[in-house]
């Protein structure tokens, strides 16, 4: 009698054991985490979206390549020092500058030369000009900056350099902007990069 008893405790005790605990990722006795950054909840943990990794998809994701596909150009300086970038032309209009763009890497390399260029262009009036990069231009080095250029087009000389500033093609904070805005009010200029990422 001592011994069925003894067994009976047993039994229970496995019983108990067996039904009473779950190693089931998917039970329900888990805890809802609230994922960021797009990232949504599912069998106890965050499935997170492309850039994103952690418990709640808070950390980003260095991307292997932040890539250029076109350039916007909304401001550059009209004259040169108050005088005209085509000086020689007696036309006022035909003087105004013609733009293309070049990029250079932090050793001033260029890295992309605008094969065509906008004729007499005009900053400050609500026209923007697009330079669509085909193929697009591909970054892969994230810790110094590369420089954005705006040129002047000459036929008979060469061509006029009219303005520059420097962006990062990547920040750790910054959610993956479409877009990268590239503005100095003291080298007038604002240019759009519209930009898509490789993991």
């Amino acid at each position: 009698m001592r011994n069925q008893i003894i067994k009976l405790i047993f039994l229970s005790i496995l019983t108990t054991t067996y039904f009473g605990c779950s190693s089931d990722p998917k039970s329900d006795d888990c805890e809802t985490i609230n994922c960021l950054n797009g990232g949504t909840f599912s069998d106890c943990e965050c499935d997170c979206p492309l850039g994103y990794t952690g418990i709640n998809c808070s950390t980003q994701v260095t991307p292997s390549k932040v890539i250029i596909n076109k350039v916007i150009v909304k401001v550059f300086p009209n004259t040169n020092n108050g005088e005209f970038w085509d000086a020689a032309i007696p036309n006022t209009e035909d003087a105004l500058p013609d733009i293309y763009i070049t990029f250079q890497d932090s050793d001033l390399n260029i890295i992309y030369d605008s094969p065509t260029f906008y004729e007499n262009a005009i900053s400050g009036e609500g026209t923007f000009y697009e330079f669509t990069l085909d193929p697009s231009l591909e970054l892969n080095s994230f810790d110094n900056p590369f420089l954005v250029n705006i040129w002047d087009y000459d036929v008979a000389d060469e061509d006029d350099f009219m303005t520059s500033f420097g962006f990062y093609a990547y920040a750790s904070n910054t959610n993956f902007p479409d877009i990268i805005t590239v503005v100095s009010q003291s080298n007038e200029i604002l240019v759009d990069l519209e930009v898509s990422y490789q993991w």
